[in-house]
């Protein structure tokens, strides 16, 4: 048995069996290794892997605490009514400054968050009574000018409170103009320390674990003791220490906890680990052998058997259909792919067979397009030599329509071409009608070079002309197309005075009518088509809210 487990057949069984043994041998390996040898240095591994964990989910806790504050600042940067006052000129008297603190006043308390929020222009020096108001005399100069140089961010700042004696941190941001963009002042929004330490996580199990943040300079500006803000951060003999940058202004995190409560009772385990440790190998071993080749066996002979398939045998594979694991739902689905190929290969040769009818109709029916144009050609030169200017330029649109539509299979065009195109029909259609109407063309001259699908805009054109304009009266009728940029997209607004759609009757692009419906074919086709080369937010979008006309809007993507 074991000379046919481990042949060179069985390559699957020895990977899994090499893999899984790995997988279980190593870590039960390493814990019998670290519990034999209890040096300083796995000491340190150990805890320098627990304060990496709890250092990582405080430093994520405070870093998004430092976001949700930007983020809170995002609605008074963005206002408006506060650009506006910040924009204005200095007061030129106290009366001006009491009526700007107070419109300003309104403002913060109406836009501030959960913190204590204050907005300084950045020229504060003209406002000495606002300035004296507030009592904030913790931000200088630079600060200004370091908010001020941030594109779509602030900055943070640290600073002790000798009147409530606590660490604060800063954040201070630009109000930029909406316009133009220049610096109009600064918000500023204050978090005591005892607020933001209320979001770190400390383990229960550990007495003396302690989170410190140093800014830039290795100098504490977070401590549980205020008493230590502003001294040199310098870990304590026999304690272990572990540091993680924060995403804000270069500061560092760090977590400290007493070797010694680390350690706890890992002499009292090492006895026992070595035994449990060496039985379970032998047991896993056994287990291992079992359990791979009850997996690896049916895969197998499932490989034998693909091995005819590819020999052009297309055949089932025998199994136990009361098997339903996953080796038993990979063979049902091993045989559903021979029965689809079976299926594949009777389909295919059925449409191979229409293909080549197909074929034979198509040359069977087959026109020469130079052929027609050259005939079109001479009707023209008849019709111009019998003087019937009129029968000639009718002949000469329409040879120009059949051109475009019939041009080499050539599915994209320009958005100029595709408007000539379109409006080439509405001249054919006031020629052969007798009809009189107007047409409106309203283009955006950035558009005609721009990529665009062929057979757009005429069945359009046909639409109004046949569903619109033939049931007014003659002379009456107005067809107005607009063509623009919007959003990134080509949008084509067209639109009629005609009688538009009965309240009975319901345009539905996205479903099949009957052809016997009354319009609509044209409108579908162009719909269908554009979302199918670029999905279902383009297509038609009919104006449903007009009580006279019709207006519908083709969305197409700027290619």
């Amino acid at each position: 048995m074991r000379q046919r487990l481990f042949s060179n057949s069985n390559t699957l069984f020895k990977k899994m069996f090499v893999l899984m043994s790995l997988s279980v041998f190593i870590p039960v390996a390493l814990l019998g290794y670290l519990s034999y040898n209890m040096s300083k240095d796995q000491l340190e591994s150990v805890s320098s892997q627990f304060l990496e964990d709890n250092l990582q989910l405080n430093a994520k806790q405070i870093n998004n605490f430092f976001l949700n504050v930007e983020r809170e600042s995002e609605k008074m940067i963005s206002s408006l009514e506060l650009q506006k006052l910040l924009r204005k000129e200095p007061p030129a008297s106290y009366k001006d400054e009491v009526d700007f603190i107070k419109r300003l006043t309104g403002v913060v308390t109406q836009l501030k968050g959960s913190y204590e929020t204050y907005v300084l222009p950045m020229d504060i020096t003209s406002y000495p009574n606002y300035a004296k108001l507030i009592n904030f005399n913790k931000l200088e100069f630079r600060h200004f000018e370091r908010a001020a140089e941030q594109q779509g961010k602030g900055v943070w700042f640290h600073d002790w409170d000798d009147t409530a004696n606590k660490s604060n941190f800063l954040y201070v941001r630009a109000v930029r103009s909406s316009y133009y963009y220049e610096a109009l002042g600064v918000i500023v929004i204050q978090i005591p320390d005892s607020l933001l330490r209320e979001e770190l996580a400390f383990p229960s199990s550990f007495r003396n674990y302690t989170l410190t943040m140093v800014d830039d300079m290795n100098l504490i500006v977070s401590h549980p003791s205020p008493k230590q803000y502003g001294k040199a951060f310098t870990p304590g003999k026999g304690w272990v220490s572990a540091g993680t940058v924060l995403q804000e202004e270069g500061w560092t995190l760090y977590a400290t906890i007493p070797q010694r409560e680390l350690t706890g009772h890992l002499d009292q385990i090492r006895n026992f680990t070595f035994w449990i440790v060496l039985g379970s190998l032998f047991a896993i071993t056994l287990l291992l052998v079992i359990i791979v080749r009850k997996f690896t066996m049916p895969i197998k002979q499932l490989v034998l058997h693909m091995v005819k398939v590819r020999t052009g045998i297309l055949t089932h594979f025998d199994y136990n259909p009361a098997q339903k694991d996953e080796i038993g739902q990979l063979v049902r689905g091993y045989n559903q792919m021979i029965t689809g190929m079976l299926d594949l290969l009777e389909t295919t040769k059925g449409m191979e067979a229409e293909k080549r009818q197909l074929e034979l109709q198509t040359l069977n029916h087959q026109i020469n397009p130079h052929f027609f144009y050259n005939t079109l050609d001479s009707i023209k030169w008849k019709a111009e030599s019998a003087g019937e200017q009129h029968i000639a330029a009718m002949v000469t649109k329409l040879a120009n329509l059949l051109r475009f539509s019939l041009n080499s299979g050539e599915e994209w065009t320009t958005a100029e071409r595709e408007i000539d195109h379109a409006r080439t029909y509405l001249d054919i259609e006031l020629l052969r009608s007798n009809r009189s109407f107007q047409v409106f063309f309203q283009i955006d001259p950035t558009i005609t070079k721009l990529k665009m699908i062929k057979l757009i805009l005429q069945p359009i054109m046909e639409n109004a002309v046949k569903h619109g304009i033939n049931r007014l009266p003659e002379g009456t009728g107005k067809i107005r197309m607009t063509a623009k940029q919007q959003d990134g997209d080509l949008v084509f607004v067209i639109e009629d005075n005609g009688p538009g759609l009965p309240e009975s009757y319901t345009l539905n692009l996205n479903k099949r009518q009957p052809s016997s419906s009354e319009g609509g074919i044209g409108l579908r086709n162009v719909h269908k088509r554009l979302q199918l080369h670029f999905g279902q937010e383009y297509g038609i979008q009919i104006d449903a809210s007009r009580s006279a006309g019709f207006r519908l809007i083709i969305r197409h993507p700027i290619k």
